[in-house]
């Protein structure tokens, strides 16, 4: 197996090949690696939702902090 690289539009999920590059169209196998510059929509909706978290936080009177002594004594 040998590695070649190239940028590429993407279109619908479909990877255009750039032209030089044509004969891997007869192919059977290869590894494909896809790095992209945009952020997922995934990782979008994730910051969204931890977004979501912050703007529901809720203040808690008489809170009790322990030290870390405090927390490990036994």
């Amino acid at each position: 197996m040998y590695a070649i690289e190239f940028e590429t539009s993407i279109d619908d999920g479909i990877v255009h090949i750039p032209e030089k590059y044509k004969a891997l169209q007869k192919s059977k196998k290869a590894k494909v690696i896809v790095m992209i510059d945009e952020t997922p929509e995934e990782e979008n909706q994730q910051k969204l939702a931890f977004g979501s978290f912050l703007n529901n936080i809720k203040k808690v009177d008489n809170l009790t902090i322990f030290s870390r002594n405090d927390l490990h004594e036994r």
